[in-house]
């Protein structure tokens, strides 16, 4: 009796199966190939499995091919026969109006200017005053009295340094996240090891800084989605909040913090763990110590430069005079002696703030990484107030840090939208976030970076509620609040050089007004007094003379753009007509050009969508060289060709795929028929209010005109045009004469 082994092929074969080992059994003991019979009965199934496949492939291409037409034809119609654009409407009366050439004449013609015509003879006699908005100004530099001047500091002081800079990647199923640690932030216990709750806290917070794209395409913060924690032996562990069994796990470290990594295969892993034995502080130099070498940025009046402080020696005398000459000289050299003037004032023993001056006019801004050691701060120090400060810095904020300082109308800040709970795998909720984003407790306040309560207060303008504010919305989101505000229908803008706020009615006239309402308002921008008129400007409307058709009139108008039967009249400047000067008035003529342009193209985009059609169902289907025509290629066929190649191919199958179509012939034919000036089908210019000759456009052509446009059609007669027609020299004349 044979063993199995015996009636196993030993070999290896490949099949619709794929390559297979030794394992297939063939046959067993009748010796018969049943693979192959297989084969041969699921043939035929797969043939017509093929076949369908190209068939429904086809049917795309064709749909798309049909397509392509149907969005010409809806786009011709949009631009030629739509009222939602009214520059190419030839269906709309108006078109033709507009298409009128206006200018002003008289003495003063160039302070008033017009469009369109008017049935009625006007003439403007004296513009005693033009429309202006209201204007309110304020003077931004009480909201940062350090403007230029940097906080205290000793410079004698040994500045401790973390030896934990460098990053952590943290992967959040394929999403990578990257989280920086600098050399200045500390997180350390008195005896200088690793305090793990502020390193926990650390995390925490650059986790909300970062954003991860879910699969649904929305930025949520990273850490709604990655919760952390970090055990009092130092080892970080990472899992998913939403316990929707995403893999999160560490995915490496770079710097100082690499080397405090103790696990032996921490890549790769939801946990890691870091010294704790370790010191992470080092203070081996002064703070003066510290800042050689060390690079600051400065812009002046819109220009960049970047200066490098020289050398700090101890030995050499007074720290903080060698700063202020090291700053001193770096910025003499980036920008010239005078530019910007280094000052230094006496706060304590040991203790000096530098600050920083420019000519009246100049504007700056200095920042460096190292900031905070010089007494700069995070954000630098600058000539004039910087719109990037969250409220909280510019007004302070009050002792428990929920609230701004000296305001007392403040609430609670309450969730936006719905709050969703964040839980892990076991059910347990992490955390809650409203529709935002923001973090908020379980009675639904959203809390701060800190876990904390914070109060928010309302602004208003010209009584609209332009939003409500807290003490770490930077200020430049206030402003940006308020020019996006279409109904309190007012604008502001910042202006570096003067320090100042300019609020202006976004419509001009007398009704136009500028009120600054709520707590915040006033802290902000001061409280508005339309009677100071150093800094408020109230709206007036324009006021002009005009006589209308010999009837004299006076003019009152909000805007200084307005109609006078029909013409659009915008006034320039002011101006009274005195005696021997000529007053302004109007004269008007088409604009053929600009109606002739339109039709131009219209016919250009007619005879591409003509042309495409008749290409469309005309162009027949390419053959093979055996006869046989393209089919869509299947996946097998497309896995030995490159792209170039298959592109290649596809285009000469997608060819002639509507061949002989009836619809897109029928189309054709009424597409021919629709602009033909006479017949049952030639009323379509006519029903619409087009021009079907020249003479209805303006357009006079005498047979000098006729001439050179003949001339002009042939390519200065050397050479006929048309194809269903050879049109020569007297041919084209005649049509002109015809379209007379």
């Amino acid at each position: 009796m044979a063993s199995i082994s015996s009636l196993m092929s030993s070999g290896s074969s490949s099949s619709i199966y794929g390559s297979r080992n030794s394992n297939i059994i063939s046959g067993l003991a009748s010796g018969m190939d049943t693979e192959a019979m297989i084969e041969g009965m699921v043939q035929g199934y797969q043939q017509k499995i093929t076949q369908l496949g190209q068939d429904r492939t086809m049917l795309q291409w064709q749909q798309s091919a049909y397509q392509s037409i149907s969005d010409k034809l809806v786009e011709f119609s949009r631009k030629y026969m739509s009222y939602n654009s009214p520059a190419t409407n030839l269906f709309s009366a108006s078109f033709f109006n507009n298409a009128i050439l206006t200018s002003a004449n008289g003495t003063y013609a160039d302070l008033v200017s017009a469009t369109g015509k008017s049935s009625s003879t006007i003439v403007l006699n004296a513009v005693a005053q033009l429309a202006e908005a209201a204007r309110y100004t304020h003077d931004a530099s009480g909201l940062d009295t350090s403007l230029g001047k940097g906080e205290p500091v000793k410079l004698g002081e040994k500045q401790p340094l973390s030896t934990m800079s460098g990053s952590l990647t943290l992967e959040y199923g394929n999403k990578k996240v990257t989280l920086d640690f600098g050399e200045l932030e500390l997180f350390n216990k008195a005896d200088g090891t690793l305090d793990t709750a502020k390193f926990q806290t650390a995390l925490q917070d650059k986790l909300k800084e970062q954003k991860i794209t879910t699969s649904s395409g929305d930025q949520v913060s990273a850490d709604t989605l990655i919760d952390v924690k970090v055990d009092s032996n130092g080892t970080v562990t990472l899992s998913d909040k939403k316990g929707a069994g995403n893999n999160v796990h560490f995915s490496g470290a770079t710097g100082d913090l690499k080397n405090l990594v103790t696990s032996a295969d921490a890549e790769g892993t939801s946990s890691f763990t870091l010294s704790t034995t370790e010191k992470v502080v080092k203070e081996d130099a002064t703070k003066a110590e510290y800042l050689s070498g060390k690079s600051f940025t400065v812009t002046l009046n819109g220009q960049t430069k970047t200066f490098t402080l020289g050398e700090i020696d101890p030995s050499k005398g007074n720290l903080h005079e060698q700063v202020k000459q090291n700053l001193q000289e770096g910025l003499d050299k980036a920008f010239g002696k005078g530019k910007i003037t280094v000052d230094m004032d006496t706060t304590g023993p040991g203790e000096r703030s530098f600050s920083f001056s420019v000519s009246n006019g100049d504007t700056f801004r200095i920042t460096s990484p190292v900031g905070e050691v010089l007494g700069l701060g995070e954000n630098g120090v600058t000539s004039y107030v910087d719109t990037g400060k969250t409220l909280g810095d510019l007004l302070g904020r009050t002792s428990d840090g929920a609230g701004l300082n000296g305001l007392t109308g403040g609430e609670l800040a309450r969730a936006i939208g719905d709050v969703t709970e964040i839980k892990d795998k076991d059910g347990k909720v992490t955390s809650r976030v409203d529709s935002e984003g923001n973090t908020v407790d379980e009675q639904g306040f959203r809390l701060d970076k800190d876990g904390k309560r914070f109060q928010e207060y309302e602004l208003t303008v010209n009584g609209v509620s332009i939003g409500k504010y807290n003490k770490d919305t930077a200020l430049e989101t206030v402003l940006n609040d308020i020019n996006s505000n279409t109904e309190a229908g007012v604008s502001v803008s910042f202006s570096k050089t003067t320090n100042q706020f300019v609020f202006t009615a976004k419509e001009t006239g007398a009704g136009g007004r500028v009120e600054i309402g709520g707590e915040l308002g006033e802290r902000l921008f001061g409280k508005v007094n339309v009677t100071d008129k150093d800094h408020y400007t109230a709206g007036q409307d324009a006021k002009f003379t005009a006589t209308i058709n010999g009837q004299k009139m006076e003019f009152s108008r909000s805007s200084n753009t307005f109609d006078l039967d029909g013409m659009s009249i915008t006034l320039n400047g002011t101006f009274e007509v005195k005696d021997g000067e000529t007053p302004v008035t109007f004269s008007s003529k088409t604009d053929t050009d600009k109606i002739i342009d339109v039709v131009k193209t219209m016919v250009e985009d007619y005879n591409a969508i003509v042309s495409e059609v008749k290409k469309a169902y005309s162009d027949m289907p390419l053959e093979k060289s055996d006869g046989s025509r393209y089919k869509p290629l299947t996946d097998e066929d497309k896995a030995d060709m490159t792209e170039s190649e298959i592109k290649a191919y596809e285009e000469k199958a997608k060819t002639g795929i509507l061949f002989m179509d009836r619809d897109l012939s029928s189309l054709y034919s009424a597409l021919r028929s629709a602009v033909a000036p006479g017949g049952s089908d030639g009323s379509f210019l006519r029903s619409i209010g087009m021009p079907t000759t020249v003479g209805q456009l303006g357009i006079t052509l005498d047979e000098q005109a006729i001439e050179k446009l003949a001339w002009m059609c042939t390519f200065e007669g050397r050479r006929t045009i048309g194809s269903f027609k050879v049109l020569g020299l007297e041919e084209i004349k005649d049509i002109y004469r015809a379209a007379r």
